[in-house]
């Protein structure tokens, strides 16, 4: 209906006489007043006079309408006026909309009741997914005739809020959350013959951006091995080539082995996350297994039947991409909330704190963390040895307490103690927990003589980690086990399974490491397909150990990284100098001590040379492509007696070469000023400095020192590197310390070199990357006049080890060479002390650089 501000009638022209014309007059939207007349003008007073009407009555009638256009006028100014009291009272958002007025700015008040009134409430307005869909889309230039766009519809935020009542339509509607459907043209030959629509399940393809125009063009999808219209070969890139991989639940589709993300830099600055999966229509009878089970996260349905698949639509999920960190989406748009150490709009550069150590749980030992996915992790420990508590998080900084498992109060029959050591890993859906403990029948008294802690397994079907009545563990004839008995003799020993177990690999190559005892604490492992296949990975029994390690090889922690297997140990006592220590290798089977062993920690003394602090038993954990490693921390008294162990976490930082740096110590090197003498300081990050830290009496005129964590000559003070700021080196030849170098340090690193004006160095730190187990290693070097002495320290000396300190000696010739006299460094590699097939590299020398990495190809 036309407003009163606009005409009904074109160029002012009224229609047919006699005709009723309705005019409707709003006022805001609340009051509506109909008016209906007769049109009059001068032709038609004329032909009522013709009629038969008196002047009389003529003039009655105008009188009539003019005194109802009077009225009319006033009740229209009435409800005018009406309207604007009600405006001024309570403003709706109508008024608002058709009166706009400029918003009214509180004055203060010196009453201190006084307040300023509330601003209404705003609906956030959130920004649709879909028109970046179809920038994404559009690269692929893929044609408009294989889609259908009235089966288009978007699950985005702002299009589908799953909070909002009158939008929900059930499990199906919201499983589609996040994601924006693109419908797909399907042949008709196979929808009305087939009633793909009425008979045939719907399921769920994930795929990579670059199969999309092959599987869309062909409207089928493509097994493994078939030749394309392109003549290229179809490669799902699922994990099983052999058949269809289908799921019908988008969940698992989507999930990384099936549906890779890939990046997108879109039309409104910000780098997307993007996922791709093909909904399609499914012929029930060619699923392997049974399809009409209800289906659970990780169901996939298999078949090899060609044809039985047909795509129906295109889903596409955007998530910006936040590096290190996750995606919200506000009313602004998107926005990401960093992980620990993170900053800056993407989370792509390192805060003050990257490399600061967490405090996670005071009190809890032996720690084992996994994490379920990148927001969701579980943490279970050594406690007070009856039970088992299982803490939750999601940031991987604060963990609140999930369960408790009590073995005794499930078990009708046995009663436990001494619970150590617990492993926690995923299996399918459920989860496998390991534990070290003794076991006796309920009434006796536990710990019992005649035992030794074993291992025993307990399981949980689902996220809501409720164990079941554990068991002892038992891989099957001739392979380890459990034993409650003490004691054991020869390959028994070995086969028995006491402590410190560990589930590591991916769940096709899983595999067992654990302790066993035989003159100390022995280390390993074999793989669950095959139990019998024993390697002993560490531990006195196998392998020389250093007089350091008290015979204890134990707590064994396996991860990956980048073609690498890293096998982390601990050593020592648990109350002494308890340390950790890791082997590197490309495969499982080689982690042992046959290969380089590299320090990871050291055990932290006070000027008294007590115990002050210790770490050791750690679990490996991976969030977004950084790796942090989760220990316990031992506590000690002034006497060096260990008085209780927590829980902390560190971020770990790699090499070039995929190494490791320490966790807390630093070798400092420097250039030598004859006659003089040096002292350290340290610069926290908070600004203050602690001095001396490591005094002239510790280090005197030798160029290097090693920080450990504590400044000994500073009240002892506990400093961890990830704190540091800089390091400060003082020199002096009469015992005024007023000269220093200060060199800003990065929180992490292992090696410092401080370069005093007009020194002189001395000392080469050597490393080079490890090559098979059991290569020997030997070094050359090359004068300013161009002779090579080679070896100059042979690999009688150097054996198997990576690390060389270079101080001018070479041993094999006899000879003394100042560094400031090299041009070139080579590290020469032989397996099996075979020379003649020696693998070199080599690095140009300045004459001055302290630290050099050597890499053998």
């Amino acid at each position: 209906m036309p407003s009163i501000y606009s005409s009904n009638f074109e160029n002012d022209t009224l229609p047919t006489p006699y005709a009723n014309n309705n005019f409707t007059t709003e006022i805001d939207l609340r009051f509506t007043i109909p008016l209906t007349f007769k049109a009059l003008t001068t032709s038609t007073l004329l032909r009522a006079s013709k009629d038969g009407l008196s002047g009389g009555a003529i003039a009655g009638i105008v009188i009539g309408v003019i005194t109802f256009v009077i009225i009319l006028c006033a009740l229209t100014y009435y409800f005018y006026k009406r309207l604007k009291s009600s405006e001024r009272r309570s403003p709706t958002t109508a008024a608002l909309i058709l009166n706009p007025v400029s918003p009214v700015v509180p004055q203060a008040s010196s009453h201190p009741a006084s307040t300023a009134p509330k601003s209404p409430k705003s609906t956030p307005t959130l920004h649709c997914r879909k028109p970046i869909c179809d920038a994404y889309l559009k690269q692929f230039n893929i044609s408009h005739q294989f889609f259908k766009s009235k089966h288009d519809k978007c699950f985005c935020k702002k299009c589908h809020n799953t909070s909002t009542p009158n939008v929900k339509c059930g499990p199906w509607c919201n499983g589609l959350h996040g994601w924006t459907c693109f419908g797909l043209s399907v042949n008709e030959a196979h929808v009305k013959p087939l009633h793909i629509f009425r008979d045939w399940k719907t399921s769920y393809y994930g795929t990579t951006p670059d199969r999309l125009f092959s599987i869309i063009r062909n409207r089928f999808i493509p097994l493994d091995g078939d030749v394309l219209q392109d003549g290229i070969k179809f490669r799902s890139g699922h994990p099983d080539t052999s058949c269809w991989n289908t799921s019908p639940l988008l969940i698992c589709a989507s999930q990384p082995d099936f549906s890779p993300s890939s990046k997108f830099h879109a039309p409104d600055g910000n780098n997307y996350k993007v996922q791709v999966v093909l909904q399609c229509k499914q012929k029930p009878d060619t699923i392997i297994g049974k399809a009409d089970t209800a289906p659970k996260k990780d169901t996939v349905w298999k078949t090899q039947a060609r044809g039985a698949i047909i795509p129906t639509g295109l889903l596409i999920r955007l998530q910006k991409h936040c590096n290190n960190g996750r995606c919200i989406e506000e009313a602004q748009g998107p926005r990401c909330i960093c992980d620990e150490g993170f900053v800056g709009s993407n989370c792509d550069q390192e805060g003050s704190d990257f490399y600061h150590r967490t405090s996670l749980i005071h009190g809890l030992a032996d720690p084992d963390v996994l994490a379920v996915n990148d927001d969701l992790f579980y943490l279970t420990g050594t406690s007070d040895a009856f039970v088992l508590p299982i803490y939750q998080s999601t940031d991987l900084i604060n963990f609140q307490l999930k369960v408790t498992y009590n073995p005794s109060t499930i078990d009708t029959i046995y009663n436990y103690c001494f619970i150590w050591a617990p492993d926690l890993s995923k299996r399918g859906t459920g989860y496998d927990l390991y534990f070290s403990a003794q076991r006796v029948t309920k009434g006796a008294a536990c710990p019992a003589n005649g035992q030794d802690v074993t291992t025993f397994l307990a399981r949980a079907i689902d996220d809501k980690l409720v164990f079941s009545v554990p068991v002892l563990v038992d891989f099957g004839p001739s392979a380890p086990k459990g034993r409650i008995a003490a004691g054991c003799n020869g390959d028994g020993c070995l086969k028995t399974v006491r402590i410190d177990a560990a589930v590591v690999g991916p769940e096709n190559d899983r595999w067992f490491f654990y302790v066993w005892f035989t003159a100390g604490n022995n280390i390993a492992a074999f793989p669950f397909s095959s139990p019998t296949s024993i390697i002993t990975n560490a531990g006195p029994a196998s392998f020389p150990i250093p007089a350091s390690d008290e015979k204890i090889n134990e707590a064994p922690e396996v991860f990956w990284r980048n073609g690498q297997y890293y096998f982390f140990i601990s050593t020592a006592f648990f109350d002494s100098q308890y340390a950790m220590f890791y082997v590197m290798s490309p495969t499982i089977a080689d982690l042992t001590r046959k290969r380089a062993v590299r320090t990871h920690s050291v055990a932290q003394r006070n000027s008294a040379g007590r115990l002050v602090q210790t770490h050791g038993h750690n679990s490996i954990v991976a969030r977004r492509g950084q790796f942090f490693n989760v220990f316990h921390q031992g506590v000690f008294d002034s006497s060096g007696r260990m008085i209780r162990r927590d829980t902390f976490k560190q971020r770990i930082a790699f090499r070039s070469d995929g190494s490791i740096h320490t966790l807390n110590t630093v070798n400092i090197r420097w250039t030598q000023l004859p006659l003089y003498q040096y002292s350290i300081d340290i610069v926290k990050k908070d600004g203050s400095s602690v001095g001396p830290c490591i005094a002239v009496g510790r280090i005197g005129a030798t160029l290097e020192t090693t920080y450990t964590g504590i400044c000994p000559d500073s009240g002892n003070q506990l400093i961890d590197k990830g704190d540091i700021a800089a390091f400060r080196l003082f020199y002096s030849m009469n015992q005024v310390w007023k000269d220093f170098v200060e060199v800003k340090y990065d929180g992490v690193s292992d090696q410092l070199a401080i370069y005093l004006s007009g020194g002189i160095t001395k000392q080469i730190a050597l490393r080079w990357n490890e090559r098979v187990t059991g290569t020997r290693y030997s070094l050359d070097i090359r004068r300013k006049n161009g002779t090579w002495i080679a070896p100059c320290v042979s690999e009688a000396v150097i054996g198997t080890q990576i690390e060389y300190v270079f101080g001018g000696n070479c041993p094999a010739a006899k000879v003394f060479v100042e560094p400031r006299d090299i041009t070139s460094i080579r590290i020469c590699s032989a397996i099996n002390n075979d020379w003649e097939k020696a693998i070199c590299g080599s690095v140009d020398y300045n004459g001055n650089t302290i630290n050099v990495f050597v890499r053998i190809p």
